[in-house]
């Protein structure tokens, strides 16, 4: 995302290009796969138009953040909130409460987030408008990232993978077009370079894509989000050697506390999650025993 928009393409005219993309690869594979479409029932059908809706909009906002700022700073952030809005949301709508190593973890993260936007005002290098867009556009990606994983998670238990991506990219598709041609000046004309960089963005994100349903189809959403945490040190070293970005020691500092936080979060989610199972099957076996005594 950032290489193609360095050569000059706009970053609505970009995901235009990526949903194109992914909504090609979703095409060839439909017939093969010959996934159900649509839901059995209402609840099924809008809870699909809520992922699809929902999911667009925070890929859009991710990747939007990464033509402003390096995208290991930009992930580093969204992944460091998400725990944060997750935990939010959980305590306003399903009223959780949370209990101190929670949050402990996501007040390390957050910690982290702030000595990132820290360490990027202490460049100086951008404009202010710049640098707040900078650090605005990955927690609202964020603040969107964390319930669009959940109804994923909530569509996959009805219907295929395939089939989300189906709708996400036939969505974003339009909407990207009506986008890029209201808010921008489509680049047509590219270099071979470029052109390789857009088409690889639009193959890598549909990869990924599959990818992370895949993990919510098997594991619970809290698991994607910690396997996400890897993405950040990737994504710097990426930086390193494609755009001969090194972030500062407030920065490396802040990256550190964000994955810190998220892995005691995530450790921690594991074994209350663990904990419950096994609760859940010493009280199966009770009464399976209880049965068994009652027939003899």
């Amino acid at each position: 995302m950032a290489l193609s928009h360095i050569g000059g393409v706009p970053g609505f005219q970009l995901l235009f290009f990526l949903r194109v993309t992914q909504f090609l690869t979703v095409v060839v594979c439909v017939p093969f796969c010959c996934p159900k479409l649509i839901g059995e029932n209402m609840r099924q059908n809008v809870t699909l138009i809520l992922s699809t809706v929902v999911n667009a909009v925070g890929n859009t906002l991710m990747y939007l953040s990464f033509t402003y700022a390096a995208p290991g700073i930009a992930f580093g952030i969204i992944q460091g909130t998400v725990p944060l809005f997750t935990t939010c949301i959980g305590f306003l709508i399903l009223k959780e409460t949370v209990t101190l190593i929670p949050c402990c973890g996501i007040l390390i993260s957050l910690i982290g987030v702030v000595l990132v936007g820290i360490g990027m005002g202490h460049q100086g290098a951008d404009s202010t408008q710049k640098l707040v867009v900078s650090i605005l556009l990955p927690l609202a990606a964020a603040l969107t990232r964390a319930p669009g994983m959940v109804l994923s998670r909530a569509v996959l238990k009805d219907l295929s993978g395939l089939t989300i991506v189906l709708y996400l990219s036939l969505f974003g598709t339009v909407a990207q077009f009506i986008l890029t041609y209201s808010l921008e000046t489509p680049v047509w004309t590219m270099s071979a370079q470029t052109a390789g960089y857009v088409a690889g963005l639009g193959i890598s994100q549909s990869l990924a894509t599959l990818a992370m349903l895949g993990v919510l189809d098997v594991e619970k959403a809290f698991i994607a989000v910690a396997m996400g945490t890897l993405v950040v040190p990737m994504t710097i070293l990426l930086d390193y050697f494609f755009l001969s970005k090194v972030p500062g020691l407030l920065k490396w500092v802040g990256l550190s506390l964000v994955v810190l936080g998220t892995v005691v979060l995530s450790i921690y989610t594991w074994w209350k999650h663990h904990q419950e199972e096994k609760h859940k099957k010493l009280l199966e076996n009770l009464d399976f025993s209880h049965l068994q005594d009652d027939e003899d």
